[in-house]
């Protein structure tokens, strides 16, 4: 989420690819209740490329065809298990919010530097900040996420596909709107998640809460709003004879 912008991050994405990340953000953020099971497919599919790329550190196979696998198995396990595949994604993403959210209580601290690409010699490396897991309520606070995302899932599926496309859109607009604003500060100061972490989390909890009005307008519109739980009005039983 907000801490994934570093400066090694801007080295990596150019500006159109900025624009790009932030039109995919406003497709999740608006049209999440459209097609949510695509919008699932895709999400489990980045998953499985990001795990086969820390894989493939490992794993003594051409790197590319390591993450490309990883992204396919996790991709066409979605498709054909959708249902388990979003309780688990939707597990992820509320792990994820909980974990950003105790790591902003803890502050600097709450923070740290993770590895996520190597290249073969060694000789290129990127690290990106996150949640310190190393932290006792950074970590129990990704684990209460990882059971509730998990079980909103279970008991309103409908709303859970809302909530996991809405903050995956929003992320994606922070994210985006961070790495444009580090392009054209020189010299290069720390990132904007790094001196305005809470107002940023504002922002995001901003732009889930317009996602949430923007998603069930739109399915209201195509007629496929959940329809109203409503209480059966109990029919009084007449004595016979």
């Amino acid at each position: 989420m907000l801490a994934a912008a570093t400066g090694e991050l801007n080295l990596v994405i150019p500006l159109w690819g900025s624009v790009l990340v932030a039109l995919v953000g406003v497709v999740y953020l608006v049209f999440g209740s459209r097609w949510p099971r695509l919008f699932d497919v895709l999400s489990m599919t980045v998953f499985g490329c990001a795990v086969g790329l820390q894989a493939s550190q490992w794993v003594p196979v051409w790197q590319p065809l390591v993450i490309v696998a990883g992204g396919i198995a996790l991709g066409g396990l979605t498709a054909f298990f959708r249902t388990v595949a979003h309780a688990v994604l939707a597990g992820l993403v509320l792990a994820a919010i909980f974990a950003h959210l105790a790591a902003l209580a803890l502050g600097p601290g709450g923070f740290a530097s993770y590895l996520v690409f190597a290249v073969p010699d060694r000789s290129y490396s990127m690290q990106m900040s996150g949640p310190n897991l190393g932290e006792d309520a950074v970590l129990a606070a990704s684990l209460v996420g990882l059971a509730l995302g998990a079980g909103v899932a279970v008991t309103r599926f409908g709303f859970s596909e809302r909530l996991v496309t809405s903050a995956q859109g929003a992320a994606l607009l922070v994210l985006a709107a961070i790495h444009v604003a580090g392009l054209y500060r020189e010299p290069a100061p720390p990132s904007l998640a790094q001196t305005f972490p809470l107002t940023l989390a504002a922002g995001w909890v901003c732009l889930v809460g317009i996602g949430l009005v923007a998603q069930r307008a739109v399915a209201g519109a195509a007629g496929e709003e959940e329809p109203p739980i409503e209480p059966r009005p109990r029919g009084r039983r007449h004595p016979e004879g």
